[in-house]
C-alpha cells in the first residue's frame, strides 16, 4: 500500500475526517460514555446524538445535510476499518490517475447519489433503514478502479484471487441478492454508488477529459493562454519553436536548444520543474500532462538514475 504521506491530499483528508468522527463517536461517546441532554431531543450518549443528527434517513429526504454527513459516520470498528482500507487501497491509484479535483467530485457525487437512490427504493417500499458509512461513495471509487485497471488482480474477500473486472460484478451480484434480506448492510446504497460511479466515469472519459483536450488544442488556444493560470497546457499555434504542427505531426525544431552542462544549477532547475509537474499530477491527474511533460519526467528520471549509478 502507498505510505500515508504519499497519498493524494484528498485521500488523506477523507481518511483523517472519518477517523476523527469515528474517534468522537466510538471512543468519546461509546467507550467513555459522554452523555448529553439537549432540549427537544432528550438524554443520550454522544454516539447516539451523532447517529441521530448525522445518519441518512430515506424517510426524511428533505434534511439536506444528511446526504453528506452520513458518509463520515462509522460506529462499528470493523465497518470503519474495512471502509478506510478500501479507500486507502483503491483510492490511492484512482486519485493519482484522476487528480484531486475529479476524485473529490466523484467521491461526493457517488455518495450523494447513493442516498438519493435509497430514497427511491424507500418510495418503492424496499428499504426504510437509516444509512451510515462511506460504502456508497467507495463503490463509486471501486467502479473507477475497474475502469482504469480492469486486468488488475485483487484478493476477493482477502482469499480468492480475481481480476477486478470480474470482482466488480461479483460485488454487485451480492448486493442484489441480499438487498431484501433485512440485514444491517445498506445494499441499495451500494448499488446506488455503483450506478453513480458508472455515470461519473462515462462523463469523465467521454466529456470532461476530451473537452479539455479539445479546448487546449483548438485554434483559440492562443487566446485562452492569455487568461489561464496554466498557459503551458495550451498549444502555441504558429509558434516556430513548436515540434508539432497543426496536424499534430512531429517536425524538426527550427532552433536547437543548447546542451546544458551537468551540474548543481541544472539539477536544481530540473528538480523545480519536476516538482511543478508532480503538483499538477496530484491536482489534476496523470492524464492532464502534456506530451512534453511526460517526456520530461521520463528523461529526468533516467538522468537521475544515471547520476546515482543505478
Amino acid at each position: 500500500m502507498t505510505p500515508f504521506r504519499f497519498l493524494p491530499k484528498v485521500i488523506r483528508v477523507l481518511l483523517i475526517s472519518n477517523a476523527v468522527v469515528f474517534a468522537i463517536a466510538a471512543i468519546v461517546g461509546g467507550m467513555l460514555g459522554l452523555h448529553l441532554n439537549l432540549p427537544g431531543v432528550g438524554y443520550g450518549s454522544l454516539q447516539e446524538y451523532i447517529l441521530y443528527f448525522g445518519a441518512f434517513l430515506p424517510t426524511a429526504p428533505f434534511e439536506a445535510w444528511r446526504y453528506v454527513t452520513y458518509m463520515f459516520i462509522h460506529v462499528d470498528f470493523m465497518h470503519f476499518f474495512f471502509n478506510m482500507l478500501m479507500l486507502w487501497m483503491f483510492g490511492a491509484e484512482v486519485g493519482e490517475w484522476m487528480g484531486t479535483k475529479h476524485f473529490a467530485f466523484m467521491y461526493f457525487f457517488c455518495g450523494i447519489f447513493a442516498a438519493i437512490f435509497s430514497v427511491g427504493m424507500s418510495i418503492l417500499g424496499l428499504t426504510h433503514n437509516p444509512i451510515i458509512g462511506a460504502s456508497g461513495a467507495l463503490m463509486g471509487v471501486f467502479v473507477a478502479y475497474y475502469k482504469f485497471f480492469p486486468e488488475r488482480r485483487i484478493l476477493m474477500f482477502f482469499i480468492i484471487p480475481m481480476k477486478i473486472k470480474h470482482a466488480m460484478w461479483v460485488m454487485v451480484a451480492f448486493d442484489v441478492m441480499f438487498a431484501n434480506t433485512g440485514d444491517t448492510i445498506a445494499h441499495f446504497a451500494h448499488l446506488g454508488g455503483v450506478v453513480a460511479g458508472f455515470i461519473y466515469m462515462a462523463l469523465y472519459q467521454n466529456v470532461f477529459t476530451k473537452s479539455s483536450s479539445i479546448l487546449y488544442n483548438s485554434p483559440l488556444s492562443g487566446f485562452f493562454r492569455l487568461f489561464s493560470k496554466h498557459p503551458g497546457r495550451y498549444k502555441k499555434w504558429n509558434n516556430p519553436f513548436d515540434t508539432e504542427n497543426r496536424d499534430g505531426q512531429r517536425t524538426e525544431a527550427r532552433v536547437e536548444e543548447p546542451e546544458v552542462l551537468e551540474g548543481e544549477v541544472f539539477y536544481i532547475d530540473e528538480q523545480k520543474r519536476m516538482d511543478e509537474i508532480l503538483k499538477k499530477v496530484n491536482a489534476e491527474g496523470i492524464q492532464s500532462l502534456t506530451e512534453s511533460e511526460r517526456q520530461f519526467l521520463l528523461k529526468a528520471s533516467e538522468r537521475l538514475r544515471r547520476r546515482r549509478g543505478y
